[in-house]
This record gives C-alpha cells, structure tokens and sequence, in this order.
C-alpha cells in the first residue's frame, strides 16, 4: 500500500522496479555465496576459513556498498536538478494590498474595515465570488449609549483583623 500516490511516468516505474530487483538479487546471491560454503562440508560447519578469504568477502561487500553510494548521490544530484525548475512555485505569493482585496471580492468600505476589526466571523459569498455579507462577533455601541463607568461601593466592608504588629505588648 502507497501512503504517496503520485502519478510517476511509466518509464520510471519500470527502472524503479528494475533496480529494487537487481538489488534483491544481489543480496540473495551475497547471502547464498556466503552461507552455502559454510554448510557444504562432510565434516559439519566449516569455521576456520582463512583470514584472507574473510577479507576478500569483506572487499567485495564493500565495492557492492560504494556502488549503491554512487547510485544513490547521482540520484539525489539528478532530482536536485529537476527540481529547480519548480522553484517559482515555491516562492511565496505577491502582496495583495487593500485595494486589490476590495476589488477581488467586491467588498465594500464598512465589510472591509468589520472584516479588519474582527478575529472571528461569518463571511457569506454571493454566486459570482464575492463577499454579500460579514457578521462579527463583536457589536457596535455609540458614545451616547455607554453605561457610565463603574464607581467603587459608597460604604465598603473592611474587616481588619489585628495582626503582630500593631503595636500591642505580646505577654
């Protein structure tokens, strides 16, 4: 199963699936080179190889580990390279300033300034794209209509408990 799915030319499925076989059949043909020699005996398991011979294995796993890094950078380096050309994409996109905002969704001078005042509303679009409607949360209150600041109460209760330090003598 694909987590990705991204359409790939069949060309390159075709060489992705050639190299992951070539890869496995490596490894099969590594691992049974390996372990046939140390079963095919008449006398059991054979241990004592050489330490030449165990050199030799060594080397050869080492070019086969240096190929596939070469592989793998002229990959890289290749899709380095394609991929510069789907730079402009990631660019980020021009600044649109107010006006251009305004035109683009036919928005009026009062929609657009409750759109600015506001971090959480209901925009409604017409069919054609453009905003008919704004509803904020916030309500609007003239001067004249605000309730006078709130004053402290006239007799407030304090209760004022003696503590250590007010000046009795402690006996």
């Amino acid at each position: 199963m694909k987590i990705i799915k991204t359409r790939q030319h069949p060309l390159m499925v075709i060489i992705d699936t050639l190299f992951t076989l070539l890869a496995w059949a490596g490894l099969l043909y590594l691992l049974i080179e390996g372990l046939v020699p140390l079963f095919d005996g008449h006398a059991g398991p054979r241990i004592d190889i050489s330490f030449f011979k165990a050199l030799d294995t060594l080397q050869i796993y080492l070019w086969v580990a240096l190929f596939n890094a070469a592989l793998l950078i002229a990959w890289a380096r290749y899709q380095q390279r394609k991929s510069r050309g789907f730079a402009q994409r990631r660019l980020a996109p021009p600044v649109v300033g107010d006006d251009g905002l305004s035109r683009s969704f036919r928005l009026s001078e009062d929609k657009f300034a409750r759109m600015r005042e506001s971090g959480s509303m209901i925009v409604h679009n017409d069919e054609h794209g453009g905003v008919s409607e704004v509803i904020t949360h916030l309500y609007r209150v003239d001067p004249g209509e605000q309730p006078s600041p709130l004053a402290p109460p006239a007799h407030p209760h304090v209760i004022r408990l003696p503590s250590e330090g007010d000046g009795k003598p402690q006996g």
